[in-house]
C-alpha cells in the first residue's frame, strides 16, 4: 500500500510527519528492511571468518539468536520506549507489543527499525566473540535491544513515527541520518564494555609484553561476508528515506564513494605501517567508510563523502591498534570500525554539510558542537551502562567461559556441534598439549574428501610418532641405564669444551677422586684436572689425535683439589655434548699400574743378573783360582826365606852351613823363585782388578733405582755392561768397541742403562746361538758396540750377526710379555722395559733394523742434558778410563 506523501517533506527520521500523515511508503521500506536483514548473514560470515574454526558455529548461533532476540524485545518493549509518548525526551511511552494490523504503513516502519535494532546488537557478538557464554550473551542481547538501543533512538528519532515526541538531543538540533551514533556507535560502545568485563581471549596478551596474532580462520568467509555488508548498506542508508525518491541516488553514492574510499586509505596505511597490504585492515577499513558516511546521506557532495570515508578507514586502522596497546581484545576489529568510526562520521556531518541542510538559526560551529556533545553523551551513557548491566550480571550468571571451554572451543562446549575439520583441529590442539601423544589422537576418517585425505596424514602422523615416543623410550631407558653405569664407574669421566677447555661434565668417579663438586664445573678446567705433555688443551687437542681413530692415549698427572697427583692414562675422543663440540677424557688411575711396572722392572733386573749370575761366577773364579795358586806359591817362598833368614839371624858359625846357605841365595833356582814371585804378585793384583771391576759393574746394575738422574760416562756404562754380560757372549762372539774419545756424560740413570745394555748384549749372544744351530759351519759371531756425539746427545749402535728379525717380529717386540723365545728363556719384558727407559725416563729414542740371516742393529740416542725438574745432581762417575777402539775376546 502506497501512502499519500508530501514531497516538501524532509527525508530525515527527525522531520519526519506523523504516520497518519502519510509519510511512509510500506512497499519501499519492506524492501528496503529485507535489504538490511541480508546484512544479518554478512555479519555472520565476517565475524565466522575472522575468528577460530573452533568458535565458528558458536559466533553464527549467536547472531541468528541475536536477531531473534533483538526482534522479540523490540516489539515487546524497544519500539515503545524508542517511539512512544516522551518523558522529558528521555525515552518513550505507549503500547506494549504493539498491533500494527490498523496500519500497513506503521507495520512496515516497525520492520524496518527492527532490522535497525538487530544491526546494533549484534555488533556486539563479533568483538566478545570466543570466551562469552552464549546464555549470559543473549542475556545481553535482550538489554541492548530492550532497552540501550531504544533510549538512544528516542533521543535522537523519537519523531519519526508520530511526529509529535521529540528526543533531548533532536531538540538541541543533533541530527544523524541513518545511524552512525544511533546504531553502529552505540553497538559498538557495548561491544567495548563487553571486552572490557570480559577480558582478553588466552594467550592474546602476553606477561612478557608481547601481543600474540589470533589468525582468522576463514579470510575468504570474512571477505563474502564484507561485500554482503557493503550490499546491504544501501538498504541501509536509502531506506531511511522512507520512500523511493531522488534522494535516493545521491545516498547510494555517497554510500559507495565512502566504503571504497575508506577500503583505499586502509590498504595504503597497512602497506606504509608492515609493507603488506592487511586483509582485514582492508575488509575493516572498507566497513569503517560505510559506517562514517551513514549519518550524513544525502546532505553532504560526493567530494566530502569520499573524504569521510578514507579519513575513517585510517581511524579503523589506527583506533584497532590504539586498543591492543590498551590490551583491550576485540576478537573483530568491531569497536573501532562501528564505535569510532561512528563517532567520526557524526563529527563529521558537521564539518561538510551543506550549507542549505543546516537548521534555520544555526551556525556550522553550533552544530559541530552539538553533534561532538551528542557524541559524548552517547558514549557515557551506551558504555557505562552497559558496562554496569554487564558487572551486575556477572553477579549472578557467569558470562565468560571457563579457560579449558575456551582452550577446546566453544562450537563442542557451548553447542555440541562440530566437524571433521573442527574434530581435527581440536585432536591437534589437544594433542600439541599432551607430554606423549597416544593412538587415541587420531581422528575418524572420512573417505573421498579433501578433508578426510587430510585427516589420513594426521593419523598416519600419530601412527609416527607413537612409534618415535616408544622407540624413544627406549633409548632413554637405555641412556640412563649406561649414563648410571658411567656415572656409578670407578674409572674417571671428564667431559670438557673442545674450544674453551671449560668442565661441563664429571662422573661420580671422577668428583670422587679428583675431590671436586658440581658447583665447582664453571670454574674447572682442562689444564686444572690433568698436568700433560701437551701443556695446553689446544695443542692436545690439536696434535695428539690420531686421523683416523679419532682419539689419543697418552699418560698424564691428575691434579686433585687439595694439590696431590697421581700418575693416570687418559684416553681423549672427540664428541657432541648437549650443543657442544667437547672432548670425552676417560681417566684411568694408574697408581697400581706404576708400583707394579717399577715391581717388574726390579724382577727383570734380578732375572737379568740370575742369567748373568753363571757367567759372573765363571768370570770371577777364574782370577780367583789365579790367585789362589800364587798365594800358595808366594808361601812357600816366604817359607824358606824365613827359614833361611832364621839361620842368619841365629848366628850359625859352622862355615859348611854358611856356605850352604850362600850357595842357597847365590844359586839359580833362588833368583827364578824370586823372579816367580815378582810375577805372581803382579798376576795377583790384576786378578784382583779384574775381580774389583766386574763387582763394580754388577754394583752399578743391582743398584736400586735413584729419583733424580746424574751425570755418568757413557762409554763406561757400555764397558761395564760388556763385562757384567761377558758369561753370556764370549762362547757365542767376538766384542768389538768404537767409542768416542771424548768419553761423553749424560745426565741419566746409569744402572737403568746397564740393565738396557746387558740386555741387548744378552740377546745378541743367543741371536747369535740360534743362528749357530741353524747354520753350526757359521762359527763365532760378532757384537760391535759404537758411541757418537750426534745432535746434542749421544748415539750408542749395537750390532749383531745374529739371525735377525722378520718384519712382524720387530713391529712387536716393544710389545709388554711379547718374545719369541721359548717358555722358560725369556719373559718379554727386556725390551719393553728398554723402551720405556730410554723413552720415557730419559727422552731418548730408540730404533731398529733388521735383516732375517744377517743380523740387528739398535740405534739408540740419549741427550746430554737432563731436563731442569730431572736433574737432582752433578754427581760425575767416571766408570773406566779404557781407551777406545779396545777388542774384548772370549777367554
Amino acid at each position: 500500500m502506497v501512502l499519500d506523501v508530501d514531497s516538501e517533506a524532509s527525508l530525515s527520521l527527525s522531520q519526519i510527519s506523523g504516520v497518519e500523515g502519510g509519510s511512509f511508503q510500506a512497499d519501499w521500506l519492506i524492501l528496503c528492511a529485507v535489504i538490511v536483514l541480508l546484512m544479518q548473514a554478512g555479519f555472520m560470515c565476517l565475524e565466522s571468518g575472522l575468528v577460530r574454526e573452533k568458535n565458528s558455529i558458536n559466533v553464527a548461533v549467536k547472531n541468528l539468536a541475536d536477531l531473534m532476540i533483538s526482534v522479540a524485545s523490540f516489539w515487546i518493549i524497544g519500539f515503545s520506549v524508542m517511539f512512544g509518548a516522551t518523558i522529558f525526551g528521555l525515552f518513550g511511552v505507549g503500547q506494549l507489543m504493539p498491533d500494527f494490523g490498523v496500519s500497513d504503513s506503521l507495520a512496515a516502519f516497525f520492520v524496518f527499525q527492527a532490522v535497525f535494532c538487530g544491526t546494533a546488537t549484534t555488533i556486539v557478538s563479533g568483538a566478545v566473540a570466543e570466551r562469552m557464554r552464549f546464555h549470559g550473551y543473549l542475556v545481553s542481547c535482550v538489554c541492548v535491544s530492550a532497552l540501550i538501543y531504544p533510549v538512544v533512538g528516542h533521543w535522537v528519532w523519537a519523531s519519526g513515527a508520530n511526529g509529535m515526541s521529540i528526543g533531548w538531543l533532536e531538540g538541541l538540533g543533533f541530527r544523524d541520518f541513518a545511524g552512525s551514533t544511533v546504531v553502529h556507535s552505540v553497538g559498538g560502545w557495548a561491544a567495548l564494555a563487553g571486552c572490557i568485563v570480559l577480558g582478553p581471549r588466552l594467550g592474546r596478551f602476553r606477561k612478557d609484553g608481547r601481543v600474540r596474532d589470533i589468525q582468522p580462520s576463514n579470510l575468504t568467509l570474512a571477505y563474502l561476508g564484507t561485500f554482503i555488508l557493503f550490499f546491504g548498506w544501501f538498504g541501509f542508508n536509502c531506506g531511511s528515506t522512507f520512500k523511493a525518491t531522488g534522494e535516493i541516488a545521491p545516498i547510494a553514492i555517497n554510500t559507495l564513494l565512502g566504503g571504497c574510499f575508506g577500503g583505499l586509505s586502509s590498504i595504503l596505511v597497512s602497506s606504509l605501517r608492515t609493507g603488506i597490504p592487511d586483509p582485514r585492515s582492508i575488509a575493516n577499513g572498507l566497513l569503517g567508510g560505510l559506517v562514517g558516511i551513514t549519518a550524513s546521506g544525502s546532505m553532504i557532495d560526493p567530494r566530502a563523502a569520499a573524504l569521510i570515508g578514507a579519513i575513517a578507514g585510517v581511524v579503523a586502522v589506527y583506533s584497532d591498534e590504539w586498543l591492543v596497546r590498551l590490551r583491550i581484545d576485540d576478537a573483530v576489529g568491531a569497536i573501532s570500525v562501528h564505535g569510532f568510526c561512528g563517532a567520526w562520521g557524526t563529527i563529521a556531518f558537521a564539518l561538510f554539510i551543506r550549507t542549505d541542510e543546516l537548521a534555520p538559526g544555526m551556525s556550522r560551529w553550533e552544530f559541530l558542537a552539538v553533534q561532538v556533545f551528542g557524541v559524548v553523551v552517547t558514549f557515557g551513557f551506551v558504555f557505562g551502562g552497559v558496562f554496569v548491566l554487564l558487572r551486575g550480571l556477572g553477579r549472578f550468571i557467569q558470562l565468560r567461559v571457563d579457560p579449558e571451554t575456551e582452550r577446546l572451543g566453544l562450537n563442542v562446549a557451548e553447542h555440541n556441534a562440530s566437524s571433521r575439520l573442527l574434530d581435527l583441529a581440536v585432536s591437534m590442539d589437544a594433542a600439541a598439549r599432551m607430554r606423549k601423544l597416544e593412538p587415541s589422537c587420531k581422528v575418524r576418517s572420512e573417505y573421498g574428501t579433501a578433508i578426510g585425505d587430510l585427516i589420513d596424514s594426521y593419523n598416519q602422523m600419530i601412527d609416527h610418532i607413537c612409534e618415535d615416543q616408544t622407540a624413544l623410550a627406549e633409548a632413554t631407558k637405555r641412556a640412563e641405564a649406561l649414563t648410571a653405569i658411567l656415572d656409578d664407574s670407578p674409572n674417571e669421566i671428564a667431559i670438557v669444551h673442545a674450544d674453551t677447555g671449560q668442565v661441563l661434565s664429571l662422573n661420580r668417579g671422577a668428583r670422587v677422586n679428583l675431590q671436586r663438586d658440581e658447583d665447582e664445573f664453571s670454574e674447572l678446567t682442562f689444564d686444572c684436572l690433568f698436568n700433560t705433555e701437551f701443556g695446553e688443551l689446544q695443542k692436545f687437542r690439536l696434535s695428539a689425535f690420531d686421523d683416523e681413530a679419532g682419539f689419543t692415549q697418552q699418560l698424564a698427572t691428575a691434579v686433585r683439589k687439595d694439590g696431590t697427583t697421581y700418575p693416570a692414562s687418559i684416553c681423549v675422543q672427540h664428541a657432541e655434548f648437549l650443543g657442544y663440540q667437547v672432548l670425552v677424557v676417560l681417566t684411568v688411575d694408574m697408581t697400581s699400574q706404576v708400583e707394579l711396572k717399577e715391581r717388574l722392572h726390579a724382577a727383570e733386573k734380578m732375572e737379568a743378573v740370575g742369567q748373568l749370575a753363571a757367567g759372573i761366577a765363571h768370570e770371577i773364579n777364574t782370577p780367583l783360582q789365579c790367585m789362589s795358586g800364587n798365594v800358595e806359591f808366594l808361601q812357600s817362598v816366604q817359607q824358606n826365606l824365613q827359614d833361611t833368614l832364621r839361620l842368619v839371624a841365629e848366628g850359625v858359625s859352622d862355615e859348611q852351613a854358611l856356605h850352604d846357605i850362600s850357595e842357597k841365595l847365590s844359586s839359580d833356582r833362588w833368583s827364578r823363585l824370586l823372579g816367580e814371585s815378582d810375577a805372581a804378585i803382579e798376576d795377583t793384583q790384576k786378578s784382583i782388578g779384574r775381580v774389583v771391576q766386574i763387582i763394580g759393574a754388577m754394583r752399578v746394575l743391582s743398584h736400586p733405582g735413584q729419583a733424580g738422574k746424574t751425570n755418568t760416562s757413557i762409554n763406561g756404562i757400555l764397558r761395564d755392561s760388556a763385562a757384567i754380560s761377558r758369561g753370556r757372549w764370549k762362547y757365542a762372539a767376538q766384542m768389538d768397541f768404537d767409542l768416542c774419545d771424548s768419553e761423553p756424560s749424560v745426565a741419566c740413570h746409569a744402572n737403568e742403562l746397564s740393565q738396557v745394555f746387558c740386555n741387548l748384549f744378552v740377546n745378541a749372544a743367543d741371536s747369535i746361538e740360534e743362528k749357530n744351530e741353524k747354520v753350526p759351519e757359521a762359527g763365532l759371531g760378532s757384537i760391535f758396540v759404537s758411541s757418537s756425539i750426534e745432535q746434542d746427545g749421544v748415539l750408542i749402535k749395537v750390532r749383531d750377526s745374529g739371525v735377525g728379525m722378520s718384519e712382524s717380529v720387530r713391529r712387536r717386540c716393544f710389545e709388554q710379555f711379547y718374545t719369541t723365545k721359548p717358555v722358560g728363556k725369556g719373559t718379554g719384558q727386556g725390551l719393553s722395559i728398554a723402551y720405556q727407559i730410554i723413552v720415557g725416563r730419559h727422552g731418548g729414542n730408540i730404533e731398529i733394523t733388521s735383516e732375517e740371516g744377517v743380523g740387528t742393529e739398535f740405534q739408540i740416542w740419549i741427550p746430554m742434558h737432563a731436563p731442569d725438574d730431572a736433574c737432582d745432581g752433578a754427581t760425575k762417575t767416571n766408570a773406566g778410563q779404557t781407551n777406545d777402539a779396545t777388542s774384548l775376546a772370549a777367554v
